[in-house]
């Protein structure tokens, strides 16, 4: 079955109306979605975080320091103070300290408590402290 080239026009036309209608209607949904992920009731503070990223590695001691210093989030609890964030999620920001890229991905390689117990170093305590200087000099 051939089809006349008017026939042919008229189906080009419909899939071009088809398509834009499309456009349209993905337009309509992205814009009605929220712009931001919800917190799911995580605290999060940027400035904190850019502060982490001024400061030595908590690791330095060990050697090996390689790559920018990053923000690494604590991902376990010890204790019912200590927010446990759940699997594929973040801690609070304020529960983060600094590493270089090589000690970040060391800390997620392994099992996180027996890499901090390696350091010799509570990462509760250490980001304590660096969020106290850091609310301490913005204060």
């Amino acid at each position: 079955m051939s089809l006349s080239l008017k026939e042919r026009e008229i189906l080009n036309e419909a899939n071009r109306i088809k398509r834009s209608l499309n456009r349209e209607r993905r337009r309509n949904v992205l814009s009605s979605r929220p712009h931001e992920k919800s917190s799911r009731g995580r605290e999060r503070d940027t400035g904190f975080l850019a502060f982490l990223r001024r400061q030595p590695c908590e690791a330095r001691h060990m050697g090996g320091c390689c790559g920018p210093i990053e923000a690494a989030h604590i991902r376990f609890n010890d204790g019912p103070d200590r927010q446990n964030p759940g699997t594929g999620r973040k801690n609070h920001d304020r529960h983060a300290n600094a590493l270089c890229a090589h000690h970040h991905r060391e800390q997620h390689a392994m099992n996180e408590r027996r890499w901090w117990q390696s350091i010799g170093k509570d990462p509760y305590d250490t980001a304590a402290l660096r969020y106290a200087q850091y609310k301490g000099g913005s204060e």
